[in-house]
């Protein structure tokens, strides 16, 4: 497949991901003003069984992105695409050897394996991973959109191959450029620039509505705004950056101004540069760095800040660190109101991540991301003086760094520089202030290459794995370096000394493998940014409280690295508060303190100057902290505290009043916060996370509950003794209202591997959880009920209803002793925006847990394992005859492993719900042991069924299905499948017929059955079935294509009716398995025509006599002396069906 793509240019590729759920993630865009026409057109080919492959078409700048952006966005609500995958594809300027070529078409291929899930080998060369991406692709619809493609490519070397009917994927590109749209094979959509209509439309939105109901705005700003307009050329992207620039003017001399600047322009970059102009000169210094990465990169924000205040672009040596910040964040939102950069959200706001771990709220956007006109533009301004080729899969570094003496900055990052010509060993460039070297595959540079660059200011060579050695030049020809950048250098063990270097100001040490702090440290007076890592050995007594102009110290901080193990094992780098207090400037502090002793001089000195803590006490590796450490890094929280193994009841005050996240664990003295000292004080805590303390019964009593009103996560795992939340919950129940207040902002609460705790939320408590939206209760023996009704205990007057508003998911699993999520009948709960129900391994819960509810939530999702239910849909519990509309959200139900005693209920509710609530999408998927059969309903788009499936248990292919005849009782039924793609039947060893006629239906007349679009029909392990459907019965399948027969010795006759046959023309059917020649020969086609005809499609498996020895070989296997391995198959099979819920099943206890 290589050989073959290997007469296109090939693309280097900077991909944009938009992960973290299944089938996708909804991306930020703008609403497209008069592109409603051509969305519409490209989701119905999309939809559509005709095209495979779509470009869309237009110059740059005229909304291609945004398009498919909304039409990514519809996609995933379509329940009939699996998944959806989006790859930002970059230009690539240098790239003209073949072999760098395929180098990165493999690149582009791991990034679209990593989307897949399909795990990485790094031996596995480009045309076995293209094999793995085209089979994983072809497990369902899906649709890969590759943005900004400039240049023709092999999709086939890619493993991106044509679908075979709807089961494949679709894949659509935006290009500037027709000639890539002709040679690679696509339908295209050309978008062209908005009509005068329509351009001026998007401009008013822009400029503001007070600007158009301005009372002189014909007179004196519409002239010149249709001016502008204009020049614009109707692109998009120039309309919305000059618009929002003028908006809210009102002085016409302004927009006269701005339309005899316009009138000079005559290409779309110089309108760009108009909104440029209008920024101030801070704006401008901030916006062109930008251009330093990649193109189309997602920039993150605290890395450009950083590198901002490192510039000088915001530094002042007057001001605190923190209000340097602050002023970068309202740069970087000015310049995004501006549109000359985009906002990239990695989640949305409020979204969740990790269906099988502790969920994670997250409420932040990651990073800017900015358009590749904006981008050119960026370039155009900084040349010559600036040098940048970031992301371009370069190997060695340019030759030019030596040519152009009067270079000031040189942006290399995110490249593959191995190595540096050998004519460059000691390049100058004497005005140069910025080399960023990042994100390569440096191992060594030249001793002297920094010998001729004295005015050097900033050098980052972060990112590079295996550099191992730092030339000499660098620590005594550097003496203007302000700042050194080493994180992540993996292989580096030493540093040489750095008391030449003494204007340095930041220092990030963290990553390398270096275990003595490097010479002269200790010097760096004007040190203010330090950060180091886990390797050391000690850092000597009083070396940090020499190091007096530190506004930020991360020591050794706890925290995810793939490459620790080939570096040494974390160690605890305990510090003294005695000596990290002295460093009055220090604003942020990472670290572990040694005792709690040091943490009470902290909370008694003066820290007001800290406006930013994360402090260990104890161990600095807790179990499960790296989880909750990336939910703060995803919130608001700034100060947290982690205590471990300590006994820290009793001690003298040591918990900060400010504390936002406290996280406990191992600490056994434990009864509840109550005990702890100062926790009386803390007024702002947000997460609270308290795991193996033995001593622990709950977690806070009733009277300290008003410290509780800001609490936003709450998770408690492996406390033996925990029995309740709240304690002196009689306390709760009695009191007719708590404090204001009282748990009011909690949105995730999280119970698991507590043994004794036998009830979670009291209803008077839960009534205060407006904020809710998870609830996460695993492996906890005794749990009976998750809300309990103590008003029925009391003989109290019920509360007319409750209200969840925000309850999204409730997550229950491995909970034997659950009966009911709520029980009580005198207490209405409402729970409108309930999207998840997750129960599994609960045996004791009954098919009435829905009792409670009203009206009933309305779930996208319903999953079930491992219950005894007799049915999951009783009309008489949910009154689906009385409110028909309760389920009309639901898009999938699962159901597995439950021993349903009457799984035809099953198929009858999901049937009920598909036709009459007329679901957008049901997938249905029900395996019952009692029966020892299972089945899959999928309904797609509008509640069409497209495929049933009968199957054993799929952990047990050879168990018998003793009491399954039928899987249509009658042929009406099929009436309702007439969208069916594909029917199954695999190992049911008492099947006798697929499709039964009643008695009232059997008329000695021929009488067609009508499958329009039934494509696959396999039978495998039917040794009793006879016939497919009655004699007097055909099955019309003229789209049918794949019939596989196996193990069905007494089938005869098969009745398949193909027009085709009848007319002359080449058959749909093009492979058919069969077990045997000679069972070929003996199988009847209503056709005469049909064996000769379809004999060349034919598959045969084996031959009689292998067919034989077969036969008794699964005899023994079926015997009892196999059943023990049978269960051996079936664990392992479900433990890796189930692999992420057994991590965190072990992980919770």
């Amino acid at each position: 497949m290589l050989e073959e793509g290997k007469e296109f240019t090939n693309v280097s590729v900077s991909l944009v991901i938009d992960d973290h759920s299944k089938k996708g993630v909804p991306m930020p865009a703008e609403k497209c003003i008069a592109r409603e026409e051509v969305q519409e057109e490209i989701l119905q080919l999309l939809r559509g069984d005709k095209v495979t492959r779509i470009a869309v078409c237009g110059m740059g700048g005229v909304g291609k992105t945004t398009i498919m952006k909304q039409v990514h966005n519809q996609l995933l609500k379509d329940p009939t695409i699996k998944k959806v995958i989006w790859v930002k594809v970059s230009r690539d300027f240098d790239i003209v050897l073949q072999q760098k070529k395929q180098f990165d078409i493999l690149k582009f291929q791991k990034n679209i394996a990593r989307k897949l899930r399909l795990g990485l080998n790094d031996d596995e060369d480009a045309t076995e991973l293209a094999g793995r991406i085209s089979q994983s692709l072809r497990q369902g619809r899906c649709v890969l959109i590759l943005d900004d493609v400039w240049e023709p490519f092999s999709v086939e070397a890619v493993g991106i191959l044509d679908p075979n009917g709807n089961d494949a994927c679709k894949m659509v590109l935006t290009t500037r450029s027709q000639e890539v749209a002709g040679r690679m094979q696509c339908k295209m959509i050309l978008v062209e620039p908005l009509p005068n209509d329509k351009a001026l439309a998007l401009f008013l939105d822009k400029v503001g509505s007070e600007v158009v109901s301005y009372t002189r705005y014909k007179s004196d700003i519409e002239p010149f705004l249709n001016q502008i307009l204009k020049k614009c050329n109707g692109l998009p992207l120039a309309i919305v950056v000059v618009a929002t620039t003028m908006r809210g003017n009102f002085n016409c001399y302004s927009w006269e101004t701005a339309a005899t600047e316009f009138s000079k322009y005559e290409e779309i970059g110089d309108c760009l540069k108009f909104s440029f102009n209008h920024l101030d000169g801070k704006h401008q210094k901030c916006f062109l760095y930008c251009a330093f990465y990649p193109e189309d990169d997602e920039i993150g924000k605290e890395e450009l800040i950083e590198f901002w205040i490192e510039e000088g672009f915001i530094e002042d040596e007057s001001r605190s660190r923190h209000s340097m910040i602050c002023e970068a964040h309202s740069i970087i939102q000015k310049l995004i109101d501006n549109c000359m950069l985009e906002s990239v959200k990695k989640e949305d706001t409020g979204s969740v991540t990790s269906s099988h771990q502790f969920v994670v709220v997250k409420n932040n956007e990651d990073g800017v991301s900015m358009h590749d006109l904006l981008r050119d533009m960026a370039l155009k301004i900084i040349h010559p003086q600036f040098m940048v080729k970031a992301g371009m899969a370069l190997e060695e570094l340019p030759e030019e760094v030596e040519g152009r003496k009067n270079l000031l900055k040189v942006s290399l990052m995110k490249n593959q520089i191995r190595k540096f010509p050998s004519s460059m060993l000691s390049p100058k460039c004497p005005m140069l202030t910025t080399f960023l070297l990042s994100k390569n595959n440096i191992t060594t540079i030249p001793e002297a290459f920094f010998d001729h660059m004295p005015g050097l200011k900033i050098l980052d060579l972060s990112g590079n794995h295996y550099l191992f050695r730092l030339p000499s030049s660098v620590f005594s020809k550097l003496e203007n370096l302000t700042t050194l950048l080493l994180e992540e250098c993996y292989s580096l063990k030493e540093v040489p000394s750095l008391s030449n270097l003494g204007g340095l100001k930041k220092l990030n040490l963290y990553g390398t493998a270096i275990k003595e702090l490097p010479q002269g440290l200790n010097m760096l007076t004007n040190l203010k940014w330090l950060r180091l890592g886990r390797t050391l050995s000690d850092i000597p007594d009083g070396l940090l409280g020499n190091l007096s102009s530190l506004q930020c110290l991360r020591v050794a901080e706890r925290t995810i690295a793939s490459r620790w193990e080939e570096i040494g094992r974390w160690k605890d780098i305990p510090l003294k508060w005695e000596e990290i207090g002295r460093l009055k400037k220090l604003e942020s502090f990472e670290g572990q303190l040694s005792t709690l002793d040091d943490m009470s001089a902290f909370v008694k000195s003066e820290r007001k100057f800290l406006n930013q803590y994360r402090i260990f006490v104890g161990s600095s590796n807790p179990r499960g902290y790296d989880h909750y450490s990336e939910s703060e890094n995803f919130s608001n929280v700034m100060k947290s505290i982690v205590c471990c193994h300590n006994d820290i009841c009793g001690e003298p005050n040591w918990l900060p009043s400010d504390a936002q996240s406290f996280y406990i664990w191992d600490c056994k003295d434990v009864r509840s916060l109550d005990d702890i000292s100062g926790f009386q004080e803390v007024t702002d805590l947000r997460h609270c996370i308290v795991g193996e303390c033995d001593g622990l019964e709950f977690v806070v009593s009733s009277r300290y509950l008003k410290l509780l009103q800001n609490l936003e996560l709450l998770c408690l795992f492996r406390l033996k003794k925990l029995n309740a939340v709240v304690g002196a919950v009689e306390a709760v129940v009695k009191s007719a209202l708590l404090p204001a207040g009282t748990l009011s902002s909690l949105q995730q609460i999280e119970v698991g591997g507590c043994g004794k705790i036998k009830k979670l939320l009291p209803l008077r408590l839960l009534r205060y959880l407006q904020n809710l939206k998870i609830i996460h209760v695993i492996n906890c023996d005794q749990m009976e009920e998750i809300i309990w009704s103590e008003y029925e205990e009391e003989g109290e007057k019920a509360l007319e209803k409750l209200t969840l508003p925000k309850l999204e998911r409730v997550i229950l699993m491995t909970l034997p002793a659950l009966k009911s999520i709520y029980s009580g009948s005198t207490i209405v709960l409402i729970c409108d925006s309930l999207k998840w129900i997750k129960i599994h391994g609960c045996q004791e819960i009954k098919s009435d847990f829905w009792t409670g509810y009203n009206p009933l939530p309305t779930p996208e999702h319903l999953d079930f394992y491992g219950l005894n239910l007799k049915s999951v849909f009783d009309e008489e519990v949910l009154g689906l005859s009385a409110r028909p509309t309760n389920f009309f959200s639901l898009k999938r139900i699962e159901v597995w492993s439950c021993n349903c005693t009457k799984p035809e209920v099953l198929l009858q509710s999901a049937l009920a719900l598909r036709n009459d609530l007329q679901s957008p999408e049901v997938e249905l998927g029900v395996d019952t042991p009692m029966l020892n059969f299972g089945f899959i309903l999928h309904f797609g788009h509008r509640g069409v069924t497209v495929a049933v499936r009968v199957l054993v248990p799929r952990t047990c292919p050879y168990r018998s299905c003793p009491k399954l005849k039928k899987v249509f009782s009658s042929r009406r039924l099929l009436g309702y499948f007439q969208s069916l793609e594909t029917i199954e039947v695999y190992f049911c060893e008492q099947m006798e017929e697929l499709i039964s006629s009643s008695t009232y239906e059997e008329k000695e007349v021929l009488e067609k059955i009508t499958l329009p679009k039934l494509q696959k029909l396999k039978l495998e392990g039917l040794p009793k079935l006879k016939s497919i459907c009655s004699s007097f019965n055909v099955l019309i399948c003229d789209s049918i294509n794949d019939l596989h027969i196996r193990k069905c010795k007494k089938l005869k006759r098969i009745p398949l009716h193909l027009s085709s046959l009848d007319n002359g023309q080449p058959p749909s059917l093009k492979q058919i398995e069969v077990e045997t020649k000679e069972h070929w020969e003996s199988l009847e086609w209503d056709q005469s025509n049909a064996k000769d005809v379809l004999f060349t499609f034919c598959k045969f498996y084996t031959s009689t006599a292998t067919l034989d020895i077969e036969e008794e070989e699964e005899k023994e296997m079926s015997g009892d002396d196999n059943d023990d391995e049978e269960e051996k198959e079936m664990s392992d099979d479900d433990n890796n069906d189930d692999e992420e819920e057994e991590e965190e099943s072990l992980r919770m206890g």
